[in-house]
């Protein structure tokens, strides 16, 4: 694309004639500068737009777009002739949203040419989105995937892990465009409230958007949940009047999700045990979910909305995958039109998301084969005082069936809301007969400090009935192989808050780190293999 023709009518200028220069690429990432592109120079979070355009002069970019500045710092960046500067205007920040509109236009609006879902909340966003394309899949519809674990653009070469939740405006473009290359007909998506509120995804368009639930989380950068709520919001004010909203009502922060959406709104919820999820609801706006079975293995259920009926077993446990596999399912149905016997068969053939109550045995990543003198290990990416909750609470009941008790290890992320942090270890102590605190991702703060701020949440002995025990371990493996080596045949150990992640960050250095793996190695040390 010519430059002249990719900044046309947008608020920038060329400071020479040199529009026609053809552009080959689009970043705003100087590492990325491909000989021939155009370097966006985007602030930092120093706020500094020019640091790095030597980089790009040096990667042989054809063209730069720069902030507003005048012609004599202009010619301390020792710009070559040859390359085409374009400035924005003074009232114009470079920012996502304008990184947005050129990629869109770079990439010839690669979301127009999807059926592309968006699935925004605090917890959940992984398994609802991950369901959701294998939903799509499994009845033909290739698709794509962006995620907090991985990305997915249907190449031949398969995932990719992911770095962030919800990627910059540009790549974001850039990704879609090269799942349209690669056929796929659809992309599901998680969207952070980061992204919402730095306008990541301002630039594209969806077909169905879900909202899952807001609890505390992320406040070091919102500030208080309602700002929190308002960022989610946006995601739905973007919706145009023939996408679908699907809102789960079982979570008063709904409201706001609705408040300003232009599109159709399905609302969800879950119904309790027993209770037919076709009763009393009408069709054409709600869908809902009512378990009729739940086990530690897998929870069977009916599922009702605009698709009619069905009941299915959903190989995953606890009323919270329901939740997600119901959001998933109204997306599918929204977006692709999937009908009620493709639902049932994908929702069968669902296998458990990496990190998200995974199951872990000796053999890990093999499949877990049942072992009746181990207890039962599951991984699980929950981080919030909410999703500890919902797990512990799924956990308990399941494992209290099975004659066992509940062992739950936790810990607390550094340089993130210290709030949180005793909200987590009352959470944990809620549902779990031993509590075992210990080490999260502390980076640069003291592991002891966090420690600390954790266990002011732990309940005093003489004041919880029954009593859970606390342990706490700073030394994360160890904390791992202590729960293990505790638990019983009939218990269960839920490690909870690293989920999918191999990494330990302890000051500014990422550790290789997988609690599948040093599960695993427990398992194996405890069983003498």
């Amino acid at each position: 694309m010519q430059l002249h023709t990719l900044i046309k009518d947008l608020p920038i200028t060329l400071r020479d004639p040199a529009g026609d220069v053809v552009l080959t690429s689009l970043t705003d990432d100087s590492r990325a500068v491909q000989p021939g592109g155009l370097f966006v120079a985007r602030p930092g979070a120093d706020g500094d737009a020019t640091r790095f355009v030597a980089q790009a002069i040096q990667a042989k970019a054809a063209a730069l777009l720069l902030p507003a500045m005048d012609a004599t710092e202009i010619d301390r960046l020792n710009v070559p002739s040859t390359i085409a500067i374009a400035i924005a205007d003074r009232q114009t920040p470079i920012d996502q949203r304008l990184c947005g509109q050129l990629a869109e236009r770079f990439y010839d609006h690669p979301s127009t040419k999807l059926k592309l879902i968006g699935v925004t909340g605090t917890n959940g966003k992984t398994t609802t989105a991950t369901i959701a394309k294998h939903l799509l899949e499994s009845a033909g519809h290739k698709t794509g995937l962006i995620g907090t674990v991985e990305l997915d653009t249907g190449s031949l070469q398969g995932p990719t892990p992911a770095t962030l939740t919800t990627p910059g405006a540009i790549e974001l473009s850039r990704l879609l465009a090269e799942m349209v290359d690669n056929g796929c007909a659809c992309c599901v998506m998680e969207v952070s409230s980061h992204a919402l509120d730095q306008g990541r995804a301002d630039h594209v368009r969806f077909t169905a958007a879900a909202f899952t639930n807001l609890t505390q989380d992320h406040l070091d950068y919102h500030g208080d949940m309602q700002s929190y709520a308002d960022a989610k919001a946006i995601l739905f004010e973007s919706l145009d009047e023939d996408a679908t909203a699907v809102l789960n009502i079982d979570d008063r922060a709904s409201g706001r999700m609705q408040a300003g959406c232009k599109g159709r709104v399905l609302h969800s919820a879950i119904l309790p045990l027993g209770d037919g999820a076709s009763t009393g609801h009408a069709a054409d706006t709600m869908c809902a979910v009512a378990p009729t079975k739940m086990t530690a293995a897998y929870s069977q259920a009916e599922f009702a909305g605009p698709w009619q009926s069905f009941t299915t077993t959903l190989p995953m446990p606890g009323l919270f995958n329901l939740n997600n596999a119901l959001q998933a399912a109204a997306l599918a149905h929204a977006a692709a039109g999937l009908d009620a016997a493709q639902l049932r068969q994908g929702l069968e053939t669902c296998r458990a998301v990496p990190g998200r109550l995974e199951p872990v045995g000796p053999k890990w990543p093999d499949p877990v084969i049942p072992n009746r003198d181990l207890p039962s290990v599951l991984v699980d990416y929950a981080h919030t005082p909410d999703a500890l909750i919902n797990v512990g609470k799924a956990m308990h009941e399941l494992t209290q069936r099975a004659g066992g008790k509940l062992i739950t290890v936790f810990g607390c992320g550094g340089d993130r809301d210290r709030n949180k942090r005793p909200l987590m270890a009352q959470a944990a102590q809620q549902f779990a007969d031993t509590v075992v605190l210990t080490s999260d991702n502390p980076r640069t703060e003291d592991p002891q400090q966090i420690l600390n701020d954790a266990e002011a949440g732990f309940a005093p002995r003489d004041m919880t009935e029954p009593n859970p025990q606390t342990h706490t371990i700073a030394d994360r493996a160890e904390a791992i192989r202590f729960a293990i080596h505790l638990a019983g045949k009939n218990d269960t150990v839920l490690i909870a808050g690293k989920g999918h992640e191999d990494y330990q960050i302890i000051g500014t250095t990422k550790h290789h780190f997988d609690d599948r793996e040093q599960a695993a190695a427990a398992l194996r040390e405890k069983s003498g293999q």
